[in-house]
Parts: C-alpha cells; structure tokens; sequence
C-alpha cells in the first residue's frame, strides 16, 4: 500500500477530556486548572474549554429556528428569505439636512428609514417638519423606524396627518413609531406627564395602529438605558423583560389583548464588547420573551419577538476614534450572529458629534459586508450547537429569569425604578467596569493601552442651538383637550395636526395633571470617559503653558534589561496625555545623576531589571535627592516587602506596577504638577 493511501485510511484518535485536562496543567507548570477559569460581570464562570457534556447537561437543545422558544431565530430561514434590516439611525442638523441625508444612504444600501426623536438637534414639532423630512423618501418602499422616546401619540398624529394631505395610504406604513416610558424615565429622572396617562397614550396608540396602520409596531422595549449606564447583559435582559411585563399588564387592563400588545412591540438591545456574551444575550431575548408572552396567553406569532440591536455607544471613545471601527465590526458580527431584525452601527465618531457622510457611510458599509462579503446571511444560526454559546445562552436566561423574578417580588419595573432597585444594581456593575478601565485590567485600545499622543484629533463643526420652541396656544389645547374628551384620541390628534397644532400643544392637551414622580436617572457614560477627562486636562494645561507635561524615565543598563519597563511606563502615562522622556541604558549611578541634573523634570521612575535594582536604586535615590530635593523619584515595579522599606528610606517616593491604579497615578501626577481637573467622572 502506498503511503499516500495510508493517509487516506489513517485516522486521529480523539483525545479525552481527561487527556486534554492532564496536558493542560503540565503547560500551567503545576498551577490548578482553575486557573484558566474567568468570571465574566455577570458573574457567569467561563470555562477554557466546552464539551458536549456541557450541552448534555442543559437537555433538550431547541432543533431548528423558527420554532419552540426561538432561541435558533425567530424565522425558519433564517436571514436566507430576507436578510436583517440595515437600519442606521439618521441624525442632522435640521429637517431639510435629514431629508437630504435619508435619501442619500437609501440609495446606497440602508433598508430601513430610521430616527430618533430626543437624539435630533431639532425638534420636530409640525406636519411642515414632517414634510421637509419625508418630502421624497419613498416610504412604500423602506420601512419606518421611529423611537419616539416616553411618548408617541403627537408624532404619530403628525406623521398620519401629513400621509393624509400626501394621499399616501396609512396601511402602506410599516416598521415601527413607538414609545418606551419606563425607559425614558430610567434615562432622565422624569417624565412629560404621570406614567398611568402614558400608559393610555401607548393603548390608544396601539389600538389606532391596529386598525390603520396594522404592519406597525408602537411598544418598543430598549435595554440601552441599562446598558449605557454600564449594566450587564443579565440586567440588561431582565429589566427590558420587566418593562415588557408592565406594559402587557397596562395594555390588558386598558382593553387589548396579549397579541395585540406582543405583535406590537419591538425589542432594542445595545451589543457590547464581550462578542460571546452578546450573541448568547440575543438569543436568550427571544427564549425569555417567548416565555412570558406564553405564560400570558399569546400565541405563537405574538411570542416570535422583533429584535431591534444596535452597536453600543458605551465602547466608543474619543481618543483614537477610527478604532471605532474595529469595536462597531465585531459588535455588528456578533448582533447578526445572534439573529438580530434591524441592525444600527455606531458611526465611529459618535462620541464626538453629529456624524459626517463618510462616518455614516463606514457604518453602513460595515454591514454590507457582512452580507453581501462575507456571506454571513447564508448561514441559519451559525452560532447553533455551539458547546460553550449554548451553554452560556441557557446560564444567561436563568440568571435574567432570577433577576427578572427579584423585580416582579418588588411590585414590578416601575416600583423597582422608583424605590431605586434597578439604578442600585446597574450602578454596582458600573463601579466594578470603572475600577478594571482605572487598573487597565479592562483595556481599551488608544485609551488606556496604546494611547497616541501623536494623533490628529477628528475635527467635528459646531452644532447651532437647537430650535427654540414656540410658546403654546393656550385657546388651542384647551380646543384640542376639548375634542379628546369625547375619546379617540389618535383622530383628534390626527384633526389637530392637519389644522396646524404642533406636536407639544398636542402633548400639553393630553396631559392628565396628576403628579410626575422623580427618580434618579441612570446615568449613560461611556468606558473611556476617566482616562479621555484627564487626557483633555493635560492637554489643554500644554495649551496654555505651550509645552506638553512629561515623566523623565532613569534606565537602567542595555535595552533588553530596561526596555519593557520603560515601555510600560510610558503607556501608562500616555492614557493621561503625559510623555516620557526616556534616558539611555546607564551603567553607573554617577550617569545617571548626572543627566538628573541636566534634565527639566519633576518625576522620575527608574526603569530596569528586578535584580538590577538593589545595587542601583539606593545610591540612586540618595544623590538624586541631593541633585534634585522637590523631585519625585520612583521604580517601575513592585519590589519585594524589604526592599521596598530600603528603597524608601534612601528616598524612593513609590512605585509604579501592574497592580497600580494607574487612573489614580495619573491623577496623583496631574495633581501635583498643578493640572485642574473637574473630578470624579463618576
């Protein structure tokens, strides 16, 4: 036989876990495998390594998308009928500028007209805003996608009233106008109005829609607030589920039905960092979402949720921002992999300001990519059988069932809010994301690792103030309250807006006048909001001394004894805006004293090897103090408890390690060298 037949027959035998473990620990030298193990925010243990005993352990696996409880995908075929809305959220600087930049991206691959109200630097308050917007957007052919913010009715009665003057059919619309006030209370404290006449508002909305514009969805569900203000994905999962169980239970006591209220909401989640959580977050949404509306009677339709995901905005920074493109790939990757509906990509210089043409066009392109080169779409739930993203998909729903459950135990999503519940643990979580960006343990690339002090920083313009708004029509509510009292609302609405009313005198007319509860709002940062504060501190100190603050860095002997200490050093500071100013490899005490002398600095950090160190850092300290007595002096790395006591009796100031709060070092530094900063950022 010859040896290539042999191949051809020969096969690898499959190694046992066990086998696998054994190895394992040898190339740990001794340490417990446990070691390999991690624990994610959600407190959710990662193993190094999944098997089919972790599938085994979970039952039953749902077989095929489009059934049981969707963990699979919500359709059977997957994005191969039709793929995933490309659904960019449009922003500009007036109506005319969004018209302008709608029509633009429709005609290069966006699939869906997509807006939101409280994030627009205008207010759209009129049929004539309406109109300069839409005038010549094709809404036959692209879905609508509004998020109206705590309310929905006005711009509904708006939009309808402008379809009517255009003699464009209500029931062409489709997509979805919705509102979310339990999740415009989370993010601002307040509301326009008590939530009980929101929550007609929203009934009113729905039954209208049902009839007039039967392919829209008014109920949006959107887990950002939680996410943006630093939640993990089991908060994230259980609070929306919360707030969709509140809004069942309104719609139900205001006469609709669980399919009406299920078949008219749409779910938004934001898509993080962590790319196997997020794809497991997505598909536990729809298993935990099919579960409720179950337990409340819908049918199968009404359990099949839309999923609405967009890139979060909590990852994005302003430093190094075109790596924004990178993080809102991966992200956009893990939304489509993990069965999303309608698809935003965050604009890589979100964080910075209205986004531009080319921005814009990045982000689209980004998921044109996925579709239409790398063929993501032709594969059903590629992510399905996956041992360790089955696994994690199961943990993740029981432990958002549990928090969920701890909510309804409080009275449901509103008390929990209003008793501080929810902003309590989300804040728990935000407090341990800060410490990890602050320790550099969580690393964001050019932020607080990598930072480019070199940079050319994106030049965005400056926005106009918003529009200022009218005063109401007092005479014209009071007619418009007049005309809701007789009920149906959605036509008076509609009749107000074709006579001119604007959105707000609309809204003041539905107004109940019972009392508005204040909460504390969750507050939405971004990661790399510490380090971006003290790096813009330091820059504008450069900017009015003319000259860019530096720690000087005593080296000790050749490059390949120094250098990773040094480089170390110097990202550190770099995450603060602050160069170093590196020496040569010294071979002597003297030499470096006597560059010390000959240097502007207040700071410095000897850097080298561990067991160059005894010899060296003593003599060192006690000339340098004589050299220089108002100058800090300290190493790089963490020496052994007795040496440290050595080092700082000759004079040592400190040290600078990988354990350092390196948030806290450069705060310390700015500080001292007369730097204000405006605090805390949280």
């Amino acid at each position: 036989m010859s040896d290539v037949a042999k191949m051809k027959e020969a096969a690898f035998p499959a190694p046992t876990v066990e086998e696998w473990e054994r190895e394992a620990e040898k190339s740990l030298k001794g340490k417990p495998l446990e070691r390999l193990v991690s624990m994610t925010y959600e407190n959710i243990a990662v193993k190094p390594l999944y098997t089919r005993r972790d599938v085994e352990a979970l039952g039953p696996l749902e077989q095929y998308p489009g059934f049981g409880r969707y963990v699979r995908g919500a359709r059977p075929k997957g994005y191969r009928g039709e793929p995933w809305k490309v659904s960019q959220e449009i922003s500009a600087a007036s109506p005319s500028d969004w018209n302008e930049a709608v029509k633009h991206d429709l005609e290069r691959g966006q699939t869906e007209i997509h807006l939101a109200l409280g994030r627009l630097p205008f207010a759209v308050e009129s049929v004539d805003d309406v109109a300069a917007m839409l005038d010549g957007v094709p809404l036959d052919r692209y879905s609508l996608r509004v998020d109206a913010g705590a309310r929905s009715l006005s711009f509904l009665a708006l939009l309808a009233a402008y379809l009517e003057e255009r003699g464009v059919p209500l029931s062409s619309v489709r997509g979805a106008i919705g509102m979310d006030p339990l999740g415009a209370w989370a993010e601002q404290g307040t509301l326009p109005c008590s939530l009980e006449r929101l929550y007609d508002e929203m009934a009113e909305a729905t039954k209208w829609a049902k009839e007039q514009m039967p392919a829209v969805r008014t109920i949006l569900v959107r887990g950002e607030p939680y996410h943006n203000g630093g939640a993990n994905a089991v908060q994230e999962l259980a609070f929306s589920l919360a707030a969709a169980v509140e809004y069942i239970r309104a719609g139900l006591d205001r006469g609709l039905t669980v399919d009406d209220i299920a078949t008219r909401m749409q779910v938004s989640l934001a898509v993080g960092a962590d790319f196997f959580m997020e794809i497991a977050k997505l598909r536990a949404a729809r298993r935990l979402f099919a579960q409720v509306i179950e337990a409340f009677g819908g049918g199968e339709s009404a359990r099949r949720i839309e999923l609405h995901v967009r890139t979060s905005p909590f990852t994005k920074t302003v430093y190094d921002p075109y790596v924004n493109m990178l993080r809102a790939a991966a992200e956009a990757f893990a939304a489509v992999v993990g069965g999303a509906d309608g698809v935003h990509v965050s604009p890589f210089d979100e964080a910075l300001g209205l986004a531009d043409e080319f921005s814009r066009r990045i982000a689209r392109n980004t998921q044109l990519i996925l579709l239409e080169e790398a063929h993501v779409a032709n594969v059903i739930d590629p992510a399905g059988g996956s041992y360790y993203v089955e696994t994690l998909t199961a943990k993740l729903a029981e432990e958002a069932w549990k928090l969920f459950q701890r909510v309804e135990e409080k009275g449901g999503m509103a008390k929990a809010l209003e008793d501080g519940f929810v902003q309590t643990e989300v804040e728990a979580v935000a407090k341990r994301r800060l410490d990890r960006v602050k320790t550099r343990k969580e690393k964001i690339v050019g932020t607080n690792v990598y930072a480019n002090l070199e940079e050319t920083p994106v030049e965005k313009p400056k926005q106009d103030a918003a529009n200022v708004a009218l005063p109401l029509d007092e005479k014209r509510v009071a007619d418009i309250r007049a005309s809701l009292a007789g009920g149906k609302w959605m036509e008076a609405a509609i009749r107000a807006a074709c006579r001119r009313a604007t959105a707000r005198e609309i809204a003041a007319a539905l107004v109940d006048g019972n009392a508005v509860v204040a909460i504390t709002p969750i507050r939405a940062w971004r990661l790399a909001e510490p380090f971006e504060q003290l790096r813009k501190a330091a820059e504008e100190h450069a900017e009015r001394t003319g000259s860019r603050l530096s720690v000087h860095l005593i080296n000790i002997g050749p490059l390949v004894r120094h250098q990773a200490r040094a480089d170390f050093i110097a990202g550190l500071f770099a995450a603060g805006g602050v160069a170093a100013e590196r020496s040569d490899g010294f071979a002597s005490v003297a030499e470096a004293v006597e560059w010390v002398r000959n240097t502007n600095g207040t700071h410095y950090i000897v850097c080298g090897a561990d067991d160059d160190y005894p010899a060296f850092v003593p003599a060192l300290a006690e000339a340098f103090k004589q050299a220089k007595p108002n100058a800090k002096l300290y190493v790089a790395g963490k020496p052994p408890e007795e040496l440290e006591r050595t080092y700082a009796d000759a004079g040592v100031d400190g040290s600078i390690h990988l354990g350092s709060n390196a948030y806290d070092v450069i705060v310390a530094f700015l500080t001292e060298r007369g730097v204000a900063l405006d605090g805390e950022v949280r």
